[in-house]
């Protein structure tokens, strides 16, 4: 028979408390050894159910990255590379327009001036082959 002191709870003894304490302890010790191979489990796992969304998005990803006849970005951007290629070279025609344009003008104003000075000589040689009215 175990003597009253040893029972600490009716139906348990000193020594089934130990052991469970015991028990306890080792548990705890055990799970915080295995607690980074755990947490590594519960990560992959958590992986592996996201996995076929992600499997989703690669794809539509993979979609937009290589060319499929209009509606990529890839097409997209290739559209607009070829449309500012264009715009490039309407722009560098059209410089090159401005500039004939201004070496033009400044002919013509050249022109102008070399006309108006010629006039000028004119008109002048013109009133002096004219009679001098106030003489007469």
């Amino acid at each position: 028979m175990i003597p009253d002191w040893a029972v600490i709870i009716p139906d348990v003894t000193l020594l089934q408390g130990v052991l469970w304490i015991v028990a306890v302890v080792v548990l705890i010790g055990v799970v915080i050894k295995l607690w980074p191979f755990i947490s590594n489990a519960v990560a992959i796992v958590n992986a592996l159910v996201t996995l076929p969304s992600m499997a989703k998005q690669v794809s539509s990803i993979h979609h937009e990255l290589h060319p499929n006849g209009g509606t990529s970005m890839n097409d997209s951007l290739r559209r607009v590379e070829a449309g500012v290629k264009r715009l490039d070279n309407t722009s560098d025609r059209l410089e090159r327009g401005v500039k004939g344009l201004y070496q033009k003008v400044a002919a013509l104003a050249e022109e102008d001036e070399r006309l108006a000075a010629a006039d000028e000589q004119l008109r002048k040689d013109i009133q002096d082959t004219q009679p001098n009215t106030k003489e007469q």
